[in-house]
């Protein structure tokens, strides 16, 4: 009884501390420099407005860190390189 006790309270505790996920897609421009100002480049958020994604016509704004738009875009360039190379012209 008394293990089940301190597992409950631990769990409420965790659960309690537990902070949700920042929006930063429903932050204004103020909001997000306020948040920007003491992160270093790389860890800035930096937010695309109205992207159309593929497959949808419903625009959404996109937030990332800097690092992730860095690491995206250097994925999609290897990825266009390899689909430019892979096939040999005829």
């Amino acid at each position: 009884m008394n293990k089940l006790t301190i597992f409950t309270v631990l769990g409420v505790i965790t659960a309690a501390c537990a902070t949700p996920p920042i929006n930063f897609a429903g932050m204004s421009e103020a909001e997000l420099l306020a948040y920007n100002r003491d992160k270093p480049v790389m860890e800035q958020i930096y937010c695309e407005d109205r992207k159309q994604r593929t497959g949808t016509h419903i625009r959404r704004t996109e937030c990332r860190a800097v690092e992730d738009w860095v690491e995206h875009n250097f994925r999609t360039q290897q990825t266009i390189q390899t689909m430019a190379v892979g096939r040999p012209f005829n």
